[in-house]
């Protein structure tokens, strides 16, 4: 297909979005030119002056003034700080509740209604987004051009999280109206395809590994890849689940923060504004100048302006000096973390790993760099790939050109995924006391016999999946004909949240994923079958269908039945 000679019918522009715990970023492509990615790195610092900060992404913080929502760059550096509302994306899943200390404490105190901050938010990031379409592709081709949105979630999120997500896409202003697809995908993969991209395809070879460690704001996310083809386009499949925790880049902001008011908190002049200017000099210059090669006495000005010189403190000429060994202090649980996950990645993927691709803001660090390959050592390679910080935005574009347009993909395709967690419904079984042990059984008057209720898993974690092959579960929906025609069937999906073998009954820690359900009552009943019961009654039995799909970073559930699709099954995250 020519690209350029694609019908306006057939034209879309693929919008990427990286809602990130510190930073978001935003990118898109027309689909007539696929190689063509633009990020956008203006951002409003005003509601009148939309393009007047340069910076490849955005903060991701929130000030509501009175009716208005400042956001990203537009809130004042001498806004008080209780008032700036940051680190909001931990809200969702609860994660809250386990990054613990101060960050959990402040987060909490000022984020409330999580889902209205993200929506808020996003609304802003889609404002912006749509006005930067129509100044860079002109007003008509925008109004008449479908968008697509390819949002990226971090892969240990769990279902509802990323649901809450999508949900909060759907609802922001500036998105909405425009009426668009919305894609999820997982942040290790959408690196993962740009990442791999960027080699050098002459030093590929089939059977290559590589461990993508997607280190960002406020989550780490790893997954290794393993080539099956070069041509005609890079393929790779997932060797191993995938891993990751909360130990990103914001953990070394608040270790500084706290560091900070320590060291300075009790002296005069020190306020939030000072905390403010000294915390951007942290984040945009000294944790990304900072390498292993610093020694503890280097000193790295941080600008505290308006305190008194205080030789004992380090503050000269409102500059205090930030000594090489308290960054090293500072960085390193968060360090030793992220260490310990990539060296387990690796050991779990069980083939040799060719390199460790870093990627994300934290992923760029030269100290995170060094770091690991003292702690790896030197068979196996450190990259960081150019752009790492724009690397999960950009595969987010790549990824909505690849759904976009499968038959022409040029971009890495993933072909096999791992399942990440065991997925599947209970029903009920014949039992056996042999495998059932003590499960609590009861009489059916069907089948006349003893039955218990046990988990039927059609995905277990470490399985290899692929979003083009859904996996079908089969099972019988019966009721008494004595108690009326069936009007609904329904069925519960349940996960195991943890890494153990698939259970065989549900317990505490398989928890309810969602509902699907389907209106069957207009159906005439002569088509119900009917069986006889061992109890003498009659009973229907409808044979039925579960059809999940396992996409990048979602599953998708339909029932069949009678040989039909109920595309209008509701599915319900909970």
């Amino acid at each position: 297909m020519d690209f350029d000679k694609l019908s306006i019918s057939e034209r879309k522009i693929i919008v990427g979005i990286d809602f990130g715990t510190t930073y978001s970023g935003v990118a898109w492509a027309e689909t007539q030119r696929p190689d063509r990615r633009v990020a956008i790195t203006s951002w409003p610092i005003s509601k009148t002056i939309r393009e007047g900060e340069s910076s490849d992404k955005v903060p991701s913080k929130l000030r509501y003034s009175g009716k208005d929502i400042e956001w990203g760059f537009s809130i004042p550096v001498t806004a008080p700080t209780e008032e700036v509302i940051e680190w909001f994306k931990l809200g969702l899943g609860g994660s809250l509740d386990s990054i613990g200390g101060e960050l959990g404490k402040k987060a909490s105190a000022n984020i409330g209604d999580v889902d209205k901050l993200i929506t808020d938010y996003i609304s802003a990031l889609g404002d912006h987004l749509m006005y930067t379409l129509r100044e860079k592709l002109g007003e008509g081709v925008v109004k008449n051009t479908p968008l697509e949105l390819v949002v990226t979630v971090p892969a240990i999120w769990s279902e509802q999280a990323k649901e809450r997500t999508k949900q909060a896409c759907q609802r922001a202003r500036g998105l909405s109206a425009t009426k668009s697809t919305i894609h999820l995908v997982s942040e290790p993969e959408a690196a993962a395809m740009y990442a791999l991209q960027g080699l050098d395809p002459h030093n590929l070879r089939v059977g290559d590994s590589f461990v993508i460690c997607d280190a960002g704001g406020g989550t780490v996310d790893l997954i290794t890849y393993t080539i099956v083809n070069l041509k005609p386009v890079l393929e790779v499949r997932e060797t191993a689940p995938g891993t990751g925790a909360l130990c990103g880049s914001t953990y070394i902001n608040m270790r500084f923060r706290n560091f900070l008011k320590r060291k300075l908190g009790g002296e005069e002049g020190f306020d939030d504004e000072v905390l403010a200017e000294a915390m951007e000099k942290f984040e945009k210059t000294i944790k990304r100048q900072y390498t292993l090669g610093a020694s503890p006495d280097d000193a790295f000005p941080i600008p505290v302006g308006g305190m008194a010189n205080n030789t004992e403190l380090g503050i000269n000429r409102g500059r205090f000096a930030l000594k090489g060994r308290d960054i090293c202090e500072i960085f390193e649980p968060v360090i030793r973390e992220v260490i310990q996950l990539v060296m387990d990645q690796i050991r779990t993927s069980k083939v040799p790993i060719r390199a460790v691709l870093l990627v994300g803001g934290f992923g760029a660090s030269n100290y995170l760099k060094e770091r690991l390959r003292n702690a790896i050592g030197n068979n196996i390679h450190i990259m960081q790939p150019p752009n790492a910080w724009l690397a999960v935005v950009h595969g987010a574009v790549m990824k909505g050109l690849a759904l976009s347009m499968p038959e022409n993909n040029k971009q890495v395709r993933v072909g096999k995924r791992k399942g990440r967690k065991h997925y599947g419904t209970e029903w009920r079984t014949r039992y056996d006391p042999l495998i059932h042990g003590n499960i609590k059984k009861h009489w059916c008057g069907l089948d006349g016999c003893y039955k218990v209720y046990t988990m039927e898993w059609f995905i277990k974690r470490g399985d290899d999946i692929s979003e083009n092959e859904p996996f079908f579960t089969s099972f019988v929906w019966t009721g008494p004909v004595s108690q009326g025609k069936i009007r609904k069937i329904k069925m519960d999906i349940y996960t195991d949240r943890t890494a153990r073998d698939a259970t065989i009954a549900r317990d505490e820690d398989v928890s309810l994923l969602c509902h699907v359900e389907a209106d069957v009552s207009h159906i005439p009943e002569s088509q119900f079958a009917r069986r006889k019961g061992a109890d003498g009654q009659f009973y229907y039995e409808l044979n039925c269908k579960i059809e999940a799909v396992y996409l990048s970073a979602s599953t998708q559930y339909t029932l069949l039945f009678n040989g039909q699709r109920y595309n209008s099954v509701t599915t319900e995250y909970v």
